[in-house]
């Protein structure tokens, strides 16, 4: 059933079941690119600890994936690593399983990512990504399978590899400035990613502050609009069955963060867009925060 959905999609087909099939892929790249946590600003040498979250995405109520997410702070050294798989409706057309691990340190009250690894396995394709980087450029990148001739999209440049992070680390923002004093918005930014196989921005911008609890969630959330920009490299793919940039599958999309006041995290709560007449939703489901031994 998938190979036939997946070829009519591909060939431009504009059914029910190749918006769900582009929906439920674009899904998981949301459970690579924002089921995470976002560590803020810490002092040089920050204290020892694990920090985990759980997420599930839902389509018209659905739910057709879930993402784990473990954030490991060694005094001037982290870790995020993500898993996530498709569950549920989702099935139906396929699935995905995949983990995508960034690693980093803290630089200038900042974290600045140095490597970068995904894993991904789905019905349609696999893709294994490494990338080493330094101060916000790639100086090395492994690709398999690699980006073929044929993909549409503007050619990746080596301009397109500079003032970049990945996207696992690409939601990192300071609640703080680097010399401590302030606080820093989450939204009203333009982060620029750069995944392997694609160039893009997600742009944020403020659209309300609030105080209510949201799931395991209670304290104040900011709520941002979001757009996604493609740059260059692949437009289609498991993101997009039709080739079409990712935004435009979009209607209005938010997403809310909360922030963690004692440790100074800020944790992405929830996704709301819509797709069509249908909701695609990404909410946090479980929170943890342990020292380390």
């Amino acid at each position: 059933m998938e190979s036939d959905v997946a070829g009519g999609c591909d060939r431009g087909g504009d059914s029910a079941q190749c918006k769900a099939a582009a929906a439920i892929r674009f899904a998981v790249t949301l459970c690579r690119a924002i089921a995470i946590f976002l560590l803020t600003h810490v002092p040089s040498a920050a204290a020892d600890s694990d920090i985990r979250a759980r997420y599930e995405v839902t389509l018209a109520g659905l739910t057709i994936a879930r993402a784990d997410s473990v954030i490991a702070v060694r005094g001037n050294t982290y870790s995020i690593r993500v898993s996530y798989r498709t569950s549920g409706a989702a099935h139906l057309m396929g699935s995905a399983t995949g983990e995508a691990v960034s690693s980093g340190v803290y630089k200038s009250g900042r974290l600045v990512p140095t490597l970068f690894n995904l894993d991904h396995k789905g019905s349609r394709r696999a893709q294994k990504v490494n990338l080493v980087m330094a101060d916000g450029a790639v100086n090395a990148m492994t690709i398999d399978p690699p980006i073929t001739a044929g993909s549409r999209g503007p050619p990746i440049t080596p301009e397109h590899l500079k003032n970049i992070v990945d996207p696992v680390s690409a939601l990192l923002a300071p609640a703080l400035t680097a010399n401590g004093r302030g606080e820093v918005g989450i939204c009203d930014r333009t982060v620029q990613i750069f995944d392997g196989l694609r160039r893009f921005n997600l742009v944020l911008k403020t659209k309300e502050a609030r105080t209510m609890a949201q799931g395991p969630y209670v304290g104040p959330l900011v709520g941002c609009q979001l757009q996604i920009a493609p740059i260059a490299g692949e437009v289609a793919g498991e993101s997009s069955a039709e080739g079409r940039p990712p935004n435009r599958m979009l209607g209005e999309t938010e997403l809310t963060f909360g922030l963690a006041n004692e440790q100074k995290i800020y944790i992405p709560v929830s996704l709301s867009a819509k797709i069509g007449y249908a909701t695609l939703a990404v909410r946090l489901t479980q929170f943890t925060n342990a020292a380390s031994n």
